[in-house]
């Protein structure tokens, strides 16, 4: 008796030590087969495999939280687990039922790297988890979330980015949980309200004092295409446009004053691998205005828009040189009141060159 009880004294220490000890060992095996930094994160090699393994490892802390990856689709996409339609949540893409070979791209999330995955919670609902701090790297990208897609700030009208619906950590890493939404902005540019709604997105958060630095047509979700050119109808509705991606941005103190917000360098990377275009001082080192930045990443694409309007023509050319986003949108939303809509219902042209710059620019 007396030697079982030594034994089960004996016993239960290690028992309670390996019940303590072992999942924290495992979490670290865990970690130690994900990515040290966001650049690995974002580019982890030249195949799927590469990118479909981290989103494997992670498969266990994913259902700790309720949450399930969609399964690799081919071609940088991802599709719906057991073929089946996503659940409505006001911020996806809305349909035209004549239209059954959209359907089957209502199943399919495209992706531009894999720091972002299509999500399933337990519930059903399809969500979009980013990547957004590695080991500290991307503090300011968390904080500028966290300012403008949290608490009373997410609700306003103005607001036109995504609500971020909670966010969790895994040892140094923080995930951001956001509603899935549309199409890039980028592959339906052309002259409609949307311009009004770009502006008005800089003018929210450069209000709050949030700095987005990568701010070109590719960082706006447009809920859904209305494809008022093809089918030749003016839509009753509209689809509202996100501001998304705030991996560069920066977050300045709430009653810092607008040109005290300043900062140095480029966005991200160097000089020898940044390849979007930047106004004067910005590639040269000098101090600059980190939403004048915004501003006239903006301006850029919108200034190769022609929209056979010479009134509006003229205001897109030279937008820019009202300096700021809530000057812009104020010129605009008087411009655009004045247009009919019916005039904006026309296929856009596209300047070839302007001020030396083109459309895609590449750097020597």
């Amino acid at each position: 008796m007396d030697f079982m009880v030594a034994v089960v004294s004996a016993a239960v220490p290690a028992l309670l030590a390996s019940y303590y000890y072992y999942p924290r060992w495992k979490d670290s095996r865990i970690r130690a087969q994900l990515p040290l930094d966001i650049e690995t994160w974002r580019y982890p090699g030249r195949s799927h495999e590469a990118e479909e393994r981290i989103w494997n490892v992670l498969s266990p802390i994913l259902a700790r939280h309720g949450l399930a990856s969609w399964p690799w689709g081919g071609a940088s996409s991802t599709k719906t687990p057991d073929d089946e339609y996503p659940r409505p949540n006001g911020y996806n893409e809305l349909f035209d039922q004549s239209q059954s070979k959209k359907l089957a791209n209502l199943k399919r999330w495209l992706y531009w790297n894999p720091l972002n995955r299509a999500i399933r919670t337990k519930e059903g609902q399809d969500v979009v988890c980013r990547v957004i701090v590695v080991k500290g790297e991307g503090i300011n990208a968390l904080k500028s979330v966290r300012r403008i897609s949290t608490g009373l700030n997410s609700l306003a009208s103005c607001n036109h980015t995504l609500p971020m619906l909670r966010e969790f950590t895994f040892k140094d890493i923080v995930f951001g949980i956001f509603p899935m939404s549309g199409s890039s902005f980028g592959m339906i540019f052309g002259p409609n309200s949307h311009d009004w709604c770009k502006a008005s997105a800089l003018a929210f958060i450069h209000e709050k004092r949030v700095a987005h630095r990568d701010a070109f047509i590719h960082n706006y979700l447009v809920q859904w295409d209305p494809e008022s050119l093809k089918h030749q109808l003016v839509r009753l509705t509209r689809p509202r446009l996100y501001l998304i991606d705030f991996e560069t941005a920066l977050c300045f103190p709430e009653d810092s004053l607008y040109d005290d917000c300043t900062c140095t360098g480029l966005p991200f990377g160097d000089i020898n691998d940044y390849a979007l275009p930047t106004p004067p001082g910005v590639a040269e080192g000098k101090s600059y205005n980190a939403f004048y930045l915004d501003f006239w990443q903006l301006c850029y694409h919108l200034a190769f828009l022609q929209t056979g309007i010479p009134e509006l023509d003229e205001l897109l050319l030279g937008l820019v040189d009202m300096g700021t986003a809530a000057a812009a949108l104020d010129a605009l939303s008087e411009r655009l009141g004045q247009i009919p809509p019916v005039q904006l219902h026309t296929r856009p042209m596209y300047r070839e060159v302007v001020n030396g710059h083109t459309f895609y620019p590449t750097r020597p």
